[in-house]
C-alpha cells in the first residue's frame, strides 16, 4: 500500500490526486478550520487542525504514520511565511523555522524518514527574493540522505486547463528521483493543451447572483450596475483595455499595467493562474468566457481539476481562497504516478531476491534502502 501525509494540506486538492492514483492518505495537517473541513469532506480524513509548528511526532503516530514506513511526505508550505534572510548573517535554527514553514517541512522530513518526499511552491523560492532558503533546504535533505530533482514547471504540461507555474521537488532515499515527464504542449507528440472549454462547457448558465438549485457551489457572484456595464463590452479574452473612456475606473486613467483587471477568460486557451482572488472580477483575468459575470466557484474548482463533486467550507471569500491555494489536483495525480514508478525502480528484481535468498544472513544486500546505492 502507498501512502502518504500530506502538510499544509489545504482543503485536499493534493490529496484527491493522490487517491486516484491509488495512495492512501494517512494523515494531514491544516491550520485553517474551514479548510480542514472540506478537505475532511473531499478526503475522508480528519485533518490535525493547527499550527504545523505545534505538530508533534507522537501526534502522527497517534494516527497510524510510523516513522520509515511512510511512502510520501508531501507539503506546499504557503509562501507568505517567509522573510528575507540577510545576506551574510548566520541565521539560527531557531530564527529559520520561526521565520520560515519550509524548515518545519524539514523537521518532519526528518523525523518521519518517508522514501520520498514531494514539495511544491512559488517560482521566486529557486529565482527570486527568497532562494536562500532554497540553498538551506537541500543542503539539509542532502545531509539527511535524499537526492532531489527539481524544476519550474507548468501545470498546463500536464493537463490541467490552467497557467500555474510552481517549483517542484520530489526526493527520494531509495532510487534516483525523477520529475513527472509533461503530457501536454503546443510542439511534437504532446497532446494539446487543455482549456477553460474542456473544464467548464456544459454547466448550467446563470446570471449574476443567480445559482444552481443542484449545485450550492455554482452560483454567481453579485456584481454592480456599473461593473455589469463594463463586463458588457469586454469580448472573450479581452479585459479593460477594451472599456470605453467613460467606463474606465479612475486609478486605471492614467495607468499602464494591471491589463487583466476585467478580463475574460478564452474558451479555447488555458486559464491563468487561479488566485485567491479567483471569483472577483476586479482581481484578474476571472471572467466567464462568455457569461457576464465572473467564474463561479465551481468553475474554479473544475479549473483545478478538483473531482466533479469536490467539496468547499466557510464564506465565499474563505472557500475561494481554498481554491486559489490549492494543489491542482491532477498534478498530484501525476506526482503520485511518478512516485510509483520510483517506487518500483527502488524494489529488487526477481534476480536480487534470489540472491538475497541465497544470502540471508549477509548485511548489505537489499538494494534500495541506503542513500549510498
Amino acid at each position: 500500500m502507498h501512502t502518504v501525509v500530506d502538510l499544509f494540506a489545504g482543503c485536499g486538492g493534493g490529496s484527491m490526486g493522490f487517491k486516484k492514483a491509488g495512495f492512501k492518505t494517512l494523515a494531514a495537517i491544516e491550520i485553517d478550520v474551514d479548510a480542514a473541513a472540506a478537505f475532511a469532506l473531499n478526503v475522508g480524513v480528519k485533518p490535525i487542525v493547527k499550527d504545523i509548528r505545534d505538530v508533534s511526532v507522537t501526534e502522527l503516530q497517534a494516527v497510524g504514520v510510523q516513522p520509515g514506513e511512510l511512502t510520501l511526505l508531501f507539503g506546499c508550505p504557503p509562501c507568505q511565511s517567509f522573510t528575507v534572510l540577510r545576506r551574510g548573517s548566520a541565521a539560527s535554527d531557531h530564527d529559520l523555522r520561526r521565520n520560515s514553514l519550509i524548515f518545519e517541512y524539514l523537521r518532519l522530513v526528518e523525523a518521519l524518514q518517508p522514501r520520498h518526499i514531494a514539495f511544491e511552491n512559488v517560482p521566486g523560492l529557486v529565482g527570486g527574493r527568497w532562494s536562500e532558503y532554497f540553498e538551506i533546504f537541500r543542503e539539509r535533505l542532502d545531509a539527511m540522505g535524499y537526492r532531489i530533482a527539481w524544476d519550474v514547471i507548468d501545470a498546463a504540461d500536464y493537463g490541467v486547463p490552467q497557467r500555474r507555474r510552481r517549483v517542484l521537488v520530489i526526493g527520494s532515499r531509495v532510487t534516483e528521483p525523477q520529475l513527472p515527464e509533461p503530457t501536454h504542449g503546443s510542439k511534437g507528440d504532446k497532446k494539446p493543451y487543455a482549456t477553460v472549454r474542456q473544464a467548464i462547457y456544459g454547466l448550467p448558465p446563470l446570471a449574476p447572483a443567480e445559482a444552481d438549485p443542484h449545485d450550492p457551489f455554482h452560483k454567481a457572484r453579485r456584481h454592480s450596475k456599473l461593473a455589469l456595464r463594463r463586463l458588457a463590452r469586454i469580448p472573450e479574452g479581452g479585459g479593460r483595455a477594451d472599456l470605453p473612456e467613460d467606463l474606465v475606473l479612475n486609478c486605471h486613467k492614467n495607468h499602464n499595467g494591471h491589463y487583466d483587471i476585467y478580463g475574460r477568460m478564452w474558451w479555447d486557451r488555458v486559464a491563468p493562474t487561479l488566485t485567491s482572488g479567483c471569483t472577483n472580477v476586479t482581481r484578474g483575468r476571472f471572467a466567464h468566457p462568455e457569461q457576464d459575470r465572473a467564474i463561479t466557484l465551481r468553475e474554479a474548482m473544475l479549473l483545478q481539476t478538483f473531482p466533479r463533486k469536490a467539496h468547499l467550507h466557510g464564506t465565499h471569500d474563505a472557500m475561494a481562497l481554498q481554491v486559489g491555494n490549492a494543489v491542482p489536483s491532477l498534478l498530484a495525480e501525476r506526482i503520485a504516478t511518478k512516485i510509483m514508478g520510483m517506487e518500483r525502480q527502488s524494489l529488487p528484481t526477481s534476480n536480487e531476491l534470489g540472491k538475497l535468498e541465497g544470502h540471508a544472513d549477509e548485511p548489505g544486500e537489499v538494494r534500495g534502502v541506503s542513500p549510498s546505492d
